[in-house]
């Protein structure tokens, strides 16, 4: 049995993995810092088939602009890092059941973060980016500031970076015994109803074939929360 700590001892150990998380964090931002300009040129390769350059217009953008790419990889890359320090804080603290719902989510978060990501930058942010450039046609040309389109890609992979982690908290829930497999069956027309919401609230356009095509994986994706709600549920 182990031993329960003070809550002196907590804070030392909070205090460790906080140290070894920002030690990681800047390590890898030193060495993202290396390869900034690469990854910079790739993040803004969609952007490059409508405008050669993004733009800035104060001296210190281009800067800030090296500093977000370099935080953003970071973050990205010390994610496996920063899960497991987390786990094991809080681990000894956790009963059986809770240790395995905490396990399934840092586990799996990481890989269907990256797999979300792919997906927006490979195949929604292109296409997005083709429809919105087209209302402007023979009259506008675009101008896109760097500061603005770095914001535009790094919220956008966020979110369907989260949004593909919905099979993670279900399976977690149905761990717990909050939700079953056959409420989810039951509520399946709902949830693809809220696909097409939710796909029309985080797509940048109001196209409606990218919002099908938004719609279609997280329909997936639910499917395959309930595949997993069955094994795991009570």
């Amino acid at each position: 049995m182990e031993k329960e700590l003070s809550f002196v001892e907590h804070l030392e150990e909070l205090r460790k993995r906080i140290i070894y998380i920002i030690l990681f964090f800047v390590i890898v931002s030193i060495v993202a810092y290396y390869f900034s300009s690469k990854i910079l040129s790739y993040l803004i390769s969609p952007l490059q088939k409508y405008q050669q350059y993004p733009f800035f217009t104060r001296p210190i953008e281009p800067f800030f602009s090296i500093l977000k790419v370099c935080f953003f990889s970071s973050g990205i890359i010390s994610l496996p890092f920063i899960l497991f320090q987390i786990y094991q804080f809080i681990s000894p603290g956790l009963t059986e059941k809770e240790n395995k719902v905490v396990k399934t989510i840092f586990i799996f978060f990481p890989f269907l973060f990256l797999i979300g990501m792919s997906f927006a930058f490979y195949i929604i942010i292109p296409f997005g980016l083709k429809v919105l450039f087209s209302f402007g046609k023979d009259v506008m040309k675009p101008l896109i500031s760097i500061s603005n389109y770095l914001s535009f890609i790094f919220i956008f992979l966020i979110v369907m970076g989260v949004i593909f982690n919905i099979p993670v908290f279900i399976s977690s829930l149905a761990i717990i015994g909050i939700v079953k497999s056959k409420f989810l069956r039951e509520k399946r027309k709902f949830a693809i109803l809220g696909s097409f919401i939710l796909s029309a609230l985080i797509t940048p356009t109001t196209d409606i074939f990218t919002q099908i095509f938004v719609a279609i994986p997280l329909i997936i994706l639910y499917e395959i929360s309930i595949y997993f709600s069955k094994i795991f549920e009570n």
